[in-house]
């Protein structure tokens, strides 16, 4: 399943953005006004935009196992269809070690 993340701009078309940006915008503007401490107005756009570079770092992750699924999925067809090939007759294939001595990986 492939999915498409929204966009900062896309995030901020919807009803819930529109929301979450003006409540942004007046706490920054209250904060600067009203308190004089800009600190306090940075809270909620570092918490926003914190939870969106979350989102996004979840959709990348999402993405990546789609992907490693669609690989495994292919090589798994792959595997398939070598088992679906006939057996070869046992000593056609010259590169067959016809000796009985072990190597260094079979000791």
């Amino acid at each position: 399943m492939v999915h498409d993340p929204l966009t900062l701009r896309e995030a901020a078309e919807t009803r819930l953005g529109n929301v979450l940006v003006l409540f942004s915008v007046l706490t920054f503007v209250y904060s600067l006004m009203i308190i004089g401490q800009v600190l306090i107005g940075l809270v909620p756009v570092v918490g926003l935009a914190g939870a969106y570079l979350t989102y996004r770092g979840l959709a990348v992750a999402d993405s990546i196992a789609d992907a490693a699924q669609r690989y495994a999925a292919v090589k798994e067809r792959e595997v398939d269809l070598e088992d679906e090939t006939p057996p070869r007759e046992v000593g056609t294939d010259p590169t067959e070690r016809t000796t009985t001595r072990l190597t260094d990986r079979e000791e």
